[in-house]
């Protein structure tokens, strides 16, 4: 393994110079950095990115941590925080947690072992399995499509609220008063959220229907096809559903598929995140969108701000989401 003291010997200058060099130092000149880079790459010298990180007490690495990378979603957010590490010079390690809390609990532990200097979280969980840990060492980090409830937390989120009175209000406003929703796990910010503010629009609207009509399943289609089987084999059924996101309703798209249930003369559906699947031309999905990629964004650009001595102020930042009408939805059958 070639080191710093080989290059040296080829330059035929002392090791202090050749660190300095590579490190762009103002101190050493320009045509000796120039001759000592060529000699590091034609000698195939890698750096001791661990070592560096040690004496300098920075990594310029970011750890993300998504419960589950499959879903489009969470895919876009990382393509933000991705987009703006990049640009600034940082890496980022990814970590999928199946929707596990433990073991988002070990990754936090792995990503401050391997010194990284800030953390992005977009778990949904209402629990905080280690925001408390980061808090007390001082380890900055940000919150994305959530909250916490126990840490004064800096986050990027969506007005969730907002959203899901725009799916309801949608369905009702084209004259469904038999309303169903699917919503996430009831643990889950999103899950709980969308599903009360579902409940807050009928009953302002005077409108009642069974409490069995409001199902909470995992965040997948297949949850979602499950939830959406139980709902249309009954012989009182709904005329639309609010799937709390985009896998759920496209769930429920096949589960009225292997019925034979017209979408959307018979059945209405509106999902929620407007994922890259749900403008393709066989779905038309309507949704409402969230500014998701623009959310990893935010959170990557004033992590590596306050990384950087940039910002003292906790970001706060609640995004609006606006309904996307596509193909899904249709007034009722007479």
């Amino acid at each position: 393994m070639v080191t710093i003291k080989d290059i040296a010997k080829a330059a035929g200058v002392s090791p202090s110079t050749v660190s300095r060099a590579l490190n762009d130092s103002p101190l050493i000149r320009e045509s000796t950095k120039e001759k000592i880079k060529r000699l590091a790459a034609e000698l195939g010298y890698e750096r001791n990115e661990l070592a560096r990180s040690l004496v300098k007490g920075k990594s310029r690495a970011l750890g993300l941590i998504v419960p589950d990378i499959t879903n489009p979603f969470f895919a876009e957010i990382a393509k933000g925080v991705e987009e703006v590490a990049q640009a600034r010079g940082y890496g980022v390690i990814l970590c999928d947690t199946g929707d596990d809390p433990k073991k988002e609990r070990d990754y936090g532990l792995l990503l401050r072992r391997k010194r990284v200097d800030g953390q992005i979280i977009t778990s949904v969980s209402l629990e905080d399995p280690f925001l408390l840990e980061l808090e007390r060492e001082k380890i900055p980090f940000v919150l994305v499509s959530r909250i916490s409830q126990t840490v004064d937390a800096p986050y990027v989120i969506v007005n969730d609220r907002l959203g899901a009175q725009l799916a309801v209000e949608h369905l009702i406003s084209l004259g469904h008063t038999k309303i169903a929703c699917i919503s996430g796990p009831k643990g889950t910010e999103p899950g709980h959220v969308r599903a009360e503010a579902y409940e807050e629009v009928l009953a302002a609207h005077g409108l009642r229907v069974p409490r069995s009509w409001v199902k909470h399943t995992e965040f997948t289609w297949e949850g979602g096809e499950r939830a959406a089987l139980d709902l249309l084999g009954r012989r009182q059924r709904p005329t639309a559903i609010f799937a709390a996101n985009d896998l759920i309703a496209l769930g429920v798209l096949v589960a009225a598929h292997k019925l034979g249930t017209a979408v959307p003369r018979e059945l209405s559906v509106v999902g929620f995140d407007d994922i890259a699947y749900a403008s393709l031309p066989l779905i038309e999905l309507t949704t409402v969108a969230q500014p998701t990629y623009r959310m990893g964004y935010l959170a990557a650009e004033w992590l590596i701000d306050v990384l950087e001595g940039r910002r003292r102020k906790r970001l706060k930042k609640v995004l609006k989401p606006r309904l996307v009408v596509r193909k899904t939805t249709a007034p009722p059958p007479p």
